[in-house]
């Protein structure tokens, strides 16, 4: 019986064991973070691939196909900065698993875990030691004659900018169909909590808890000395009309869908954001507030 009972123990202490790394060649060179992680997993009794996300080719952004991955998935596992990681959730967003990051980049809101601590990071995850946070998505639509042309999910931010016009230009803002404002500015981002911390901090937005479900409106240098970021609900819909093209006969503006997926937007094209029906689960290891992180990585 005890016997028995260290296997069924060791069985279910085991909760996580399939794994995918997504990994940035320009920051994870030959794999080498990649390749150990998944050597240390392996040697762990999981199971593990990896897949690099740069086109070694064209040095662009390669997406990952759902069919690419192990149809048993459990986590993924991505290594660069916090953009790596968006690019995993986008791709792999009709999903169930789990994501975390280990960060290569810069500040790494979201890829929380240090080189310096892959191995006690993945013991964690083997063990079942870690907390999740589902992370709230927005759906963005750009419609052109009354058709929807494009649609994309985002877990940061959707972007709406002049692009190579050096002019402003101006937005009619709309919320669940009532006129919000008319804005002349440079863009507006349209953020989730999770992308608080990015274009939306730089742009003077407010930092949001990262489980925490709103939407965060704020216009990029705005000709304007009292507009200010607007925080909405998470069930509001909101319409961005794009104003004329302040140069005749040229149409340079353009919407970013997590920095990536960026098209170009013309004169009267409506952008449709609310919230998405997926969201992004992200393991959490670290147990300090999120306070305190922010204190850490912006302040003194």
């Amino acid at each position: 019986w005890i016997n028995f009972i260290i296997i069924i123990f060791e069985y279910w202490s085991f909760w996580m064991k399939n794994f995918c790394i997504i990994t940035n060649s320009y920051k994870d060179e030959k794999n080498s973070i990649a390749n150990k992680i998944s050597d240390y997993i392996i040697k762990k009794g999981g199971s593990c691939v990896v897949l690099n996300n740069v086109d070694t080719a064209t040095g662009q952004y390669r997406v990952i196909l759902e069919e690419q991955v192990p149809g048993n998935l459990e986590c993924v596992i991505t290594i660069g900065g916090d953009g790596t990681l968006l690019h995993a959730a986008k791709d792999l967003e009709k999903l169930d698993v789990i994501f975390i990051g280990v960060n290569k980049g810069t500040l790494g809101f979201l890829a929380e875990i240090s080189p310096e601590e892959m191995e006690g990071s993945i013991d964690r995850l083997l063990n079942d030691r870690f907390n999740v946070e589902s992370r709230m998505m927005l759906c963005g639509q750009v419609i052109r004659n009354n058709e929807v042309v494009y649609k994309s999910n985002v877990l940061n931010d959707i972007v709406i900018h002049r692009g190579g016009d050096m002019a402003i230009s101006n937005f009619d803002v709309y919320v669940n169909g009532q006129l919000l404002g008319k804005f002349q500015a440079d863009g507006i981002i349209l953020s989730t909590p999770t992308g608080s911390t990015a274009y939306n901090l730089s742009a003077g937005g407010p930092v949001a808890r990262p489980d925490s479900h709103m939407i965060i409106l704020t216009p990029i240098c705005p000709h304007s000395i009292g507009t200010r970021s607007i925080l909405l609900s998470r069930n509001d819909e909101i319409e961005v009309i794009i104003g004329p093209s302040r140069t005749p006969n040229e149409e340079n503006r353009k919407i970013a869908f997590d920095g990536d997926g960026i098209f170009n937007i013309v004169s009267e094209d409506r952008i449709r954001i609310y919230e998405a029906v997926e969201t992004t689960e992200i393991a959490k290891l670290d147990e300090g507030s999120f306070l305190q992180v922010i204190k850490d990585k912006l302040g003194d």
